[in-house]
């Protein structure tokens, strides 16, 4: 499969196909549905990854302007968090007893395996294309900065239940969230808390997954 002239990774496709495999099975031997969502996690994840392959491909071919970058950049910034937030569904284990938690354990796991994977290799497509346009350490200072925003992101999914499509069928109310916390005098200490464990986990693992696979 080819989007672009670039190959979508095999090991993608394979834990796609698993984490897939394993939530119908969980219907069919358990009758528990209350995974299911996290197929549509995964759905969500795929797509700032094909954005990313998308306008890697038109740089490469010479085809990027400034007005597809920019455009691009946002959507990919709205559905980016998605793809690193589904490990954040942990904290649904043992909620369903019914099902062992080790098999949920392994759902969830390979689940999440796909979304890290997907924003891996998302991030080194966009962090390819600022290079061709900075220096290696403002390329770095940038992805840094990204992955932050990422953070923030993944906490506004999974603690104020905010969806990316929010930007645009709710966008009054994530805005006057997103200012309450940085406007009011009260510290929002949860807030940069998890901002911030997002932050060193998604910076941390990245940089090994690039040393690894990135040659």
């Amino acid at each position: 499969m080819k989007i672009y002239k670039i190959s979508i990774p095999k090991s993608v496709i394979l834990i796609t196909i698993l984490a897939v495999v394993l939530n119908i099975l969980r219907v069919v031997f358990w009758k528990k549905w209350s995974f299911f969502y996290i197929l549509w996690n995964i759905l969500l994840a795929f797509i700032p990854f094909f954005i990313s392959l998308i306008l890697l491909s038109l740089q490469k071919e010479g085809k990027l302007n400034k007005v597809i970058f920019v455009t691009g950049f946002i959507l990919w910034m709205i559905f980016i968090p998605n793809a690193p937030y589904i490990i954040t569904d942990f904290i649904h284990l043992g909620e369903v007893r019914a099902v062992p938690m080790i098999y949920d354990t392994f759902l969830i796991f390979s689940s999440a395996s796909v979304g890290l994977i997907l924003c891996f290799y998302s991030f080194f497509h966009m962090e390819q294309i600022i290079r061709t346009k900075y220096s290696q350490r403002k390329t770095s200072l940038l992805m840094g900065i990204i992955i932050l925003f990422v953070s923030f992101g993944i906490y506004l999914g999974r603690f104020l239940r905010f969806n990316s499509w929010d930007v645009f069928m709710n966008h009054t109310t994530l805005t006057k969230n997103v200012w309450g916390i940085f406007s009011q005098s009260t510290v929002h200490t949860e807030v940069y808390f998890y901002t911030v464990l997002f932050f060193f986990f998604l910076y941390l693992t990245y940089s090994a997954w690039k040393q690894a696979n990135i040659k």
